[in-house]
């Protein structure tokens, strides 16, 4: 017989030499809720580009009160240092769990803990129905479910344009809140790129310009619209809207031609670390108020690969922001967009064509807010809108951003500005946003959770659109005798609305108050008490006005 082999014994594996986490340092042990958190990391890892979350990454797991855990992802600086920036939404004790990863594996993790006080911030924003599922779907609030409504411009170009010192941050910023403005639309890689000019290697006074940008808007309360990708990065030489900044601001150009940008899966890796370090970066800021995947898709070189790669970069952002920054997106002036309205969080459109004059604006704002809300039951808003010079404002402003708000919208409309032809908001802008912020400051629109309301009047030259819950909402009329007139018709004009009545179908019965409001004047007049029963109109005997009137509906 042919005897058994013997057996080699197969000496044990040595354990893999594992990356290491060496240092934590916290910039303070102890903060006030909804402030933020920034953590120093010191690692030992293998990897040739720090940017390439392929080869290193730097993860947190964040524990906190009542079994709340989120995951964030950490970043490199492009000055030395990797961090983790990380805002709690708790009071209480939290802690912290660090990894390193490269090709080796994952390192044991690096456990810390930080406690959290009560403040008064109200943190990032939020679509009502995710806070509470008593309230709107169609509107947004802050994290700890306080009322938001958006008042704001599109300041995208170029967001320093009221200047910048180290003492008093942006100007932009500072000139909002004396106005009471609390968001504006930022195009970031325009004009200061974290990949201007390499897609695997971003520029570091960028970034920390951003970061000065971020914390001063942080500070000061304003919600940034953080678009990242504006139309002309992602267009060159073939669009019917001519070039664009493909070749001289985009770094990607160093990897891929532009069309294969959208289907290349060695782009779309570098996309996600792209993606991965904005979320890391920025994400963590109460003032990122959305993040806006794209600016007129249209005017990119996307064209058959548009909806398919808007989706995805979409998604990345649902997947992976901790904070869940709600999405917006957006095509070019008065287009309608099924496909982008399904997927982002807040549907927008762009509306450019006011041919009708200031009046006749109300129609055409109304007309595409009611059309997203029909879509969708998400907040729907304007993201720009305008026209070139300032001879139809403050009068096509007023319209809009009255009309838009009686209508279902969101936030006001995003009135662009970029200086030159397109001017900058006069003070006669300013003023009727503040009247409109009076008016508005006082209605919990998420929590009233509203519909639609008919409006309907005794007069055929007065039109009117309203929303309202349970407990109540708002409507605003117009009178449109002087449409399509000049200007100069429509401030000369002295024509007074006397006895108008209007009928108001969609409030439940019950008594309210219906509290006129002159959107000119901004003055509240006396209340009118409303019974609505069932099977009757519910009728309401208007003052006498001129132009137009809005209304506070309390239940």
């Amino acid at each position: 017989a042919t005897p058994a082999p013997t057996a080699t014994p197969v000496p044990p594996t040595a354990p893999p030499d594992l990356p290491k986490l060496t240092s934590i340092a916290l910039d303070r042990a102890e903060l006030p809720r909804y402030e933020s958190l920034e953590m120093t990391v010191e690692l030992e890892a293998q990897y040739e580009n720090p940017y390439d979350a392929r080869q290193v990454r730097l993860d947190g797991v964040f524990s906190g009160p009542n079994g709340i855990q989120m995951n964030v992802p950490g970043f490199w600086d492009g000055q030395g240092t990797w961090k983790i920036r990380f805002t709690p939404s708790n009071v209480g004790e939290w802690r912290y769990a660090l990894t390193v990863s490269d090709a080796r594996g994952t390192s044991t993790s690096a456990e810390g803990s930080f406690n959290i006080s009560e403040s008064e911030r109200k943190g990032w924003l939020q679509i009502g129905k995710t806070v509470n599922p008593d309230y709107s779907a169609r509107y947004l609030v802050h994290h700890d479910g306080s009322p938001f409504y958006g008042y704001g411009y599109c300041e995208a170009l170029n967001i320093l344009i009221d200047g910048f010192s180290v003492e008093n941050g942006v100007g932009l910023f500072s000139n909002m809140v004396a106005a009471g403005e609390n968001f504006v639309v930022w195009w970031p890689l325009y004009s200061m790129s974290p990949i201007n000019s390499s897609y695997n290697n971003y520029s570091a006074s960028n970034m920390s310009t951003i970061d000065a940008i971020v914390r001063d808007a942080e500070k000061k309360g304003i919600y940034l619209v953080f678009t990242v990708w504006d139309h002309p990065q992602l267009r060159g030489d073939n669009h019917p809207w001519g070039r664009g900044n493909w070749g001289n601001n985009n770094g990607f150009n160093k990897l891929v031609d532009l069309p294969e940008f959208f289907s290349d899966a060695e782009a779309w890796a570098w996309q996600e670390n792209f993606y991965r370090y904005l979320i890391a970066r920025w994400g963590y800021s109460p003032a990122i108020g959305m993040w806006q995947i794209v600016s007129e898709i249209n005017g990119t070189e996307s064209f058959e690969q548009t909806d398919a790669w808007h989706e995805k970069v979409n998604d990345y952002f649902v997947a992976h922001d901790p904070y869940r920054h709600p999405t917006t997106a957006s095509m070019s002036g008065d287009v309608d967009w099924s496909a982008g309205y399904r997927v982002t969080d807040a549907p927008q459109v762009h509306l450019y064509e006011f041919d009708g004059g200031a009046i006749q604006a109300a129609e055409v704002l109304t007309f595409w807010t009611q059309s997203m809300w029909d879509a969708q039951e998400k907040p729907n808003w304007v993201g720009e809108f305008g026209v070139q010079g300032t001879a139809e404002y403050p009068e096509l402003f007023h319209h809009s951003i009255w009309s838009a708000l009686a209508s279902g919208a969101a936030m006001t409309p995003a009135e662009w500005n970029s200086g030159g032809s397109w001017g900058r908001p006069t003070p006669e802008m300013k003023a009727d946003m503040a009247r409109f912020i009076q008016f508005v400051e006082g209605i919990p629109l998420a929590r009233l959770n509203p519909e639609r309301l008919e409006v309907s009047s005794s007069e055929s030259q007065v039109r009117g659109w309203g929303i309202a819950g349970i407990e109540g909402g708002l409507f605003w009329v117009q009178d449109f005798a002087l449409q399509g007139q000049p200007i100069s018709e429509l401030r000369t004009s002295e024509a007074l609305r006397s006895g108008v009545q209007v009928e108001l179908n969609g409030l439940l019965d019950g008594n309210y108050t219906v509290t006129p409001y002159d959107t000119w004047q901004g003055t509240f007049l006396e209340p009118i008490p409303v019974t609505c029963q069932a099977g009757q109109p519910c009728l309401v005997n208007l003052p006498d006005f001129k132009a137009d009137m809005a209304f506070k509906i309390e239940r």
